[in-house]
């Protein structure tokens, strides 16, 4: 029997002078929502790569025709959703995002043996919006030609830092509509961010100042670390995530940090900082949704494996 989990929808007041707010932002070791921050410089290219082959096109391109007429139902994430979007029109994807199709089409290749068609389960409609079988041979030779993974090889998942440094870390502060797991004295349970709380928590930041309100791993605060760029995704407005956060959901925040620290900025280096993770108070709502034991056991085998260093 699966044991479900309750979610939680976190919220904050319609009134801005609400005392619900993000009010810092930490640096930490490792993110809860799971997607590290970009290190870079004035050298800095991170390539992206469109050379897929039209099987690849042709099952996204499928998925997306089957629930324009028949819907979703209760199958895919917006992750998922985006990815066939993204491979129908054939658009450039990361080496990031090659390897997250990559684990995902290997991870899955067994639910084609109970799902045949597309209304049979979402086994076999979620793997065609991730490109289907010709998506897993092509991201197996990409990563094989890129050095990036040998026999029976995980990928690494690291930036990248030059010599020119302009001391700028990049990434998702909040990712919306994601579930983000915890377990606490109250038990466990998820809990997530609308983009439409998001957007409020966001503005309330801005009006009260927190751009220079940084700490390390929730504690002590630190100085010479501050906000200078921030964006919410909007794929309709144009607003779109940097190369390598392509799947990242609209109404996420996006921030860039410049690091005047010096003792901070070599940690960075170090790998010592990988994420950012916000701070504050929040209300929460029960949803009437709940999460299941198996992607509980999931997202702790998530945790395990991005603190593994290859």
């Amino acid at each position: 029997m699966k044991v479900k989990l309750p979610l939680y929808n976190m919220l904050i007041a319609d009134d801005i002078d609400g005392e619900e707010e993000v009010d810092y932002v930490a640096l930490v070791e490792y993110p809860a929502i799971q997607r590290n921050f970009l290190a870079f410089n004035d050298t800095d290219e991170f390539e992206s790569y469109a050379d897929y082959p039209d099987g690849v096109k042709g099952n996204a391109r499928s998925v997306l025709e089957y629930a324009e007429k028949n819907g979703w139902g209760s199958c895919g994430t917006p992750v998922g959703k985006q990815r066939a979007n993204q491979l129908a029109s054939g658009e450039a994807i990361s080496l990031e995002t090659i390897k997250r199709m990559y684990s995902y089409l290997s991870r899955h290749e067994a639910d084609l043996n109970s799902s045949k068609s597309y209304g049979d389960g979402c086994g076999k409609l979620m793997y065609d919006a991730w490109g289907g079988k010709a998506a897993l041979g092509w991201s197996r030779n990409k990563l094989r030609q890129l050095g990036e993974l040998g026999d029976g090889q995980s990928s690494d998942l690291k930036f990248a830092i030059q010599d020119e440094e302009q001391r700028i870390v990049t990434g998702p502060l909040m990712i919306a509509d994601l579930p983000i797991y915890r377990k606490d004295e109250d038990g466990e349970y998820y809990v997530m961010f609308s983009a439409e709380e998001i957007k409020k928590i966001v503005q309330r930041f801005f009006k009260k100042g927190y751009q220079g309100k940084v700490n390390i791993e929730h504690g002590k605060p630190i100085e010479d670390v501050y906000m200078y760029e921030s964006y919410i995704v909007d794929r309709e407005k144009g607003v779109m995530p940097p190369k390598g956060f392509e799947d990242i959901s609209n109404g996420s925040w996006f921030g860039s940090y410049k690091v005047d620290n010096d003792k901070i900025w070599h940690e960075v280096k170090a790998g010592t900082f990988k994420g950012f993770s916000i701070e504050g108070m929040f209300k929460y709502q029960k949803s009437q949704h709940t999460i299941t034991e198996e992607e509980v056991m999931m997202e702790k085998v998530i945790n395990i494996l991005s603190q593994i260093e290859h």
